[in-house]
């Protein structure tokens, strides 16, 4: 429990960094009006359904890198790095290219054409900043590997910082600076972003002991082998787990434009609040990837099975915390992001729901993240397609339109798939260790 703690704490402060710039966008943004809410919420919605992929195949990096370590080949960071920035860069491509031909056809999701214009001037400035995302991320992989997690902590928090001062420029025009309203929340981020990727590479390249481990690599057996094939080996299926959840996620989001721009609002906030949480249980489920990844690397499978446990254990601790907390403050909350009464009404029921899928939402990231320290990705993404598509989507969209529950609905169909997804993940992860053998490892 306490080297969980250790390496999740640093690492959950990093995952609310980048989500609570997401987070401070909505706030800040929130003095304009609910539509300008809404616009930021579908906006960044797409761009995450989209980016996620991209985002989740580097996550193959950090598994990685640990298990270098725990075979005692440390050295082999150094090329898994190298090649996880060439996949960055191809990615980034692939992925801002397919962002800006979606952004020019926004209006096939059917949302208004007020919320449509204010998304695609946002999105039209934030898609160039993908490439520097996705470097950054595949930068924070590799310290995260390394059990350094502090060092993407600080970083991204710096980001955070710095992008609600220039939020607090460039959306009002302060300082004598043009109001530039939602352009200017993104020109922030993307500043942000630029920055926290040049501080994380000059970081890496004059650490000591990232120089020495590559004076080993240079040194070493595999200084000319590309980890190119692992990375995507792994970090696709892994990819696509968190893409088929996000994506689902946006579909329900979508869902709730139809009922109207005060539902979609306040869905947003629901789901805006429910994502700084979650990004907390992320942490926790990374520190699980680094545990079992380095224990797979060692090939002790006891090892294996304690950091599992471990992290369910903590997983419903803090869950049970959260859900409380969403009790307790669901009246509260959304008065963070506006002060129209119909919006805070139903975004205050919604965090009712929220408290309960905390519980299913940690637990089947808490077995996933266990998974892919050891490498068992392809599974875990059928899992993820199946509670999320097959059960989750088609079971919103009918209790909030036939069944007339309207956003509720869509809530009761998120508990439902991310309870069917917990029980199944966990199930794979104990099936999984109880069928392990050293020589398979």
């Amino acid at each position: 429990m306490k080297e969980a703690l250790r390496l999740a704490l640093p690492i959950i402060a990093g995952q609310l960094g980048q989500v609570l710039m997401g987070f401070f966008d909505g706030v800040q943004i929130g003095g304009l009006g609910s539509t300008y809410i809404a616009a930021a919420g579908f906006a960044n919605t797409i761009y995450w359904t989209v980016n996620l992929l991209g985002l989740g195949i580097l996550f193959a990096v950090a598994p990685l890198v640990s298990e270098a370590f725990g075979e005692k080949k440390g050295y082999k960071a150094i090329g898994i790095l190298r090649s996880g920035l060439t996949v960055s860069i191809i990615v980034s491509i692939i992925f801002t290219v397919a962002m800006f031909i979606i952004t020019a056809h926004l209006d096939i999701f059917k949302e208004s054409e007020a919320v449509n214009g204010l998304a695609t001037r946002y999105l039209g400035i934030l898609n160039f900043s993908t490439l520097f995302m996705l470097l950054f991320t595949a930068g924070k992989q590799f310290m995260d590997g390394m059990g350094r997690t502090k060092i993407g902590m600080y970083i991204t928090l710096g980001g955070l910082l710095l992008n609600i001062f220039l939020n607090w420029i460039l959306i009002y025009g302060n300082w004598g600076a043009p109001a530039l309203g939602i352009e200017g929340t993104a020109i922030a981020t993307s500043i942000a972003r630029v920055l926290m990727t040049i501080a994380i590479l000059v970081f890496i390249w004059r650490d000591k002991q990232i120089k020495k481990l590559r004076e080993e690599f240079q040194n070493s057996e595999v200084k000319d082998k590309s980890y190119v094939v692992e990375i995507i080996r792994i970090g696709v299926p892994a990819g696509l787990q968190f893409f088929w959840e996000v994506a689902a996620f946006s579909a329900a989001l979508i869902m709730s434009g139809w009922l109207g721009e005060q539902y979609l609002a306040s869905h947003q906030i629901a789901i805006s609040l429910a994502s700084v949480t979650f990004m907390v249980l992320t942490g926790i489920a990374a520190a699980g990837t680094i545990m079992t990844g380095f224990s797979y690397g060692a090939k002790d499978l006891e090892g294996i099975r304690m950091a599992g446990n471990t992290i369910l254990v903590l997983t419903l601790i803090i869950e049970l915390i959260f859900a409380i907390l969403f009790l307790i403050l669901k009246d509260t909350l959304p008065l963070l992001y506006t002060d129209n009464a119909e919006v805070i009404s139903i975004a205050s029921a919604m965090l009712v729901f929220a408290a309960f899928f905390q519980v299913s939402d940690g637990f089947q990231a808490a077995a996933a993240g266990a998974l892919r320290g050891i490498q068992d990705v392809t599974i875990p993404a059928i899992i993820a397609f199946i509670s999320y598509w097959i059960i989750m989507v088609p079971l919103c969209y009918v209790l909030a339109f036939n069944f007339h529950l309207g956003l509720s609905g869509i809530w009761i169909g998120f508990i439902v798939g991310l309870t069917i997804a917990a029980v199944l993940q966990i199930g794979r992860f104990k099936l999984k260790v109880r069928s392990m053998k050293f020589k398979e490892l």
